[in-house]
């Protein structure tokens, strides 16, 4: 099976700035290395883009063209690039390609192009090629960039031409005809690799397919295949190229940031129940109707984790309500980019709707409903601080009462032994004379009786003290 002049598009996009971590230089320029190995798989030609761009340039719109002026030609800020790949029959054929980059609101990227021309540099039209050539644009799958730290993620639309579409002959397949072809791109380009269908539909006149599903969104490629089956398409397509990128920038933001909502929710799920732990662990020291001093210590523990525990799981939260803003925002500048392609080609874009209609909307119904969960558990934890807090408030003053009214009796029983004690020694005789040896042939000294008078006295008075202040 044959195609005319297919065109492999690139829409690669990583974060500028990252916010969250310091990225190094290695990390910053990834981007740009990648469009390198690119355009030297593909075509054996070194671009070394990075010395052909100036990423810090002053903006002047809310896309920046990064390239150096002194490469800008006839006020094209993209780079060009020609090499050959060989047929099956050793033939060379003729690729040319471009990466343009630039930098857009917080993210930077690049859009890399890789083609078979139309017309060959003598003006004559170009041969129709085996769909299985598209294998030698992708060689060691090199369009699928790896992943890192700043990579937001990719958009590869592939278009090709029908044979006798771009002659305006009636091109009258049926759906199933369409896909097969398109299926047959997709594993050319992909070593016999096939993503699972997304959505099919048409776009500007012509069939397009979108491959890849959300349900596997750790691994997630969006790739589109679009069959040109007249000019209509590739004309609509030439003039909003500039919006298209815009728009799959949008896209890939919302993508993301509910790909890293994922990842926030795989951690409050441990968080949540960490949480669960601590309040069973309270509702166990609760049944216990008095509390030792190991049980106050151990309150008093609580109330130092369980703020750090809350103060953690409140920015989780937060993180995830910043992920829905930002679908949120996203899905409105996607939404009137669409606005602005529709001005521009007066087409249908149900195509495009689709994905704010059922994915985004789907991706902000999950966050919601993630959000009403875990909220349920901060309250629970202010709940279980302030439960905690008045636990140990009320065992502390009880434990202070009991220490005061020890005191208390103590010192009622020491100081009526000691008033007993000075009355007996006025009334005893011969308190002074000199202690003898404690005999049954004599009798006790008066010393001793004093001493023993002043205990009893000291323990009645001690006893009636605690008798008093234990009183209902």
């Amino acid at each position: 099976m044959k195609i005319y002049a297919p065109n492999i598009h690139l829409f690669a996009f990583q974060l500028y700035k990252a916010s969250n971590f310091q990225a190094n230089e290695n990390e910053t320029n990834k981007l740009w290395q990648n469009a390198d190995k690119i355009a030297y798989a593909t075509l054996q030609q070194d671009l070394h883009l990075i010395q052909h761009i100036d990423i810090d340039k002053e903006p002047n719109s809310r896309r920046v063209d990064l390239l150096n002026e002194l490469d800008v030609k006839d006020g094209d800020y993209s780079l060009p690039f020609t090499g050959k790949i060989l047929t099956d029959n050793l033939q060379q054929l003729v690729i040319k390609g471009f990466t343009y980059p630039f930098r857009l609101s917080d993210s930077c990227g690049f859009w890399l192009n890789l083609r078979r021309p139309e017309d060959d540099d003598d003006g004559t039209r170009t041969k129709d090629i085996d769909i299985h050539l598209l294998s030698k644009l992708n060689p060691d799958n090199c369009l699928i960039l790896e992943k890192s730290n700043l990579l937001l993620g990719q958009t590869l639309l592939i278009t090709a031409w029908l044979p006798g579409a771009k002659d305006n002959q009636n091109i009258n397949l049926t759906p199933k005809e369409y896909l097969e072809i398109a299926n047959k791109c997709f594993t050319s380009i992909f070593n016999n690799k096939i993503l699972a269908l997304n959505y099919q539909g048409e776009l500007f006149g012509s069939p397009i397919f979108e491959y890849g599903l959300f349900s596997q969104l750790d691994n997630y490629q969006h790739v589109l295949i679009w069959l040109f089956t007249n000019n209509t398409a590739d004309e609509q397509l030439q003039q909003c190229y500039q919006e298209l990128l815009d728009l799959f920038f949008f896209r890939t933001k919302i993508v993301k940031a509910f790909q890293d909502s994922r990842e926030i929710y795989l951690v409050l799920v441990k968080s949540y129940e960490e949480i669960e732990s601590f309040i069973d662990n309270l509702s166990q020291m609760k049944e216990s109707k008095t509390l030792t001093l190991k049980d106050l210590k151990e309150y008093k523990n609580l109330l130092k984790e369980l703020p750090q525990l809350g103060l953690k799981y409140t920015r989780l939260l937060r993180n995830l309500e910043e992920h829905q803003n930002t679908i949120t925002l996203h899905e409105y500048n996607y939404l009137e980019k669409l606005q602005q392609i529709h001005g521009i080609t007066k087409e249908n874009l149900d195509f495009f709707k689709v994905f704010t209609e059922k994915t985004s909307s789907y991706f902000q119904k999950q966050i919601v409903a993630d959000l009403g969960y875990f909220r349920h558990s901060s309250t629970l934890l202010e709940q279980a601080i302030s439960s905690t807090r008045g636990i140990v408030e009320i065992t502390q003053a009880e434990r202070d009462r009991s220490l005061e009214k020890t005191i208390q009796v103590l010192g009622v029983g020491l100081g009526a032994g000691a008033i007993a004690s000075g009355v007996i020694t006025q009334q005893i005789s011969y308190i002074n004379k000199p202690l003898g040896a404690i005999s049954l042939n004599n009798p006790p000294h008066p010393f001793y009786a004093s001493l023993f008078l002043s205990m009893v006295a000291t323990l009645f008075f001690t006893c009636v003290a605690w008798l008093w202040t234990n009183r209902k």
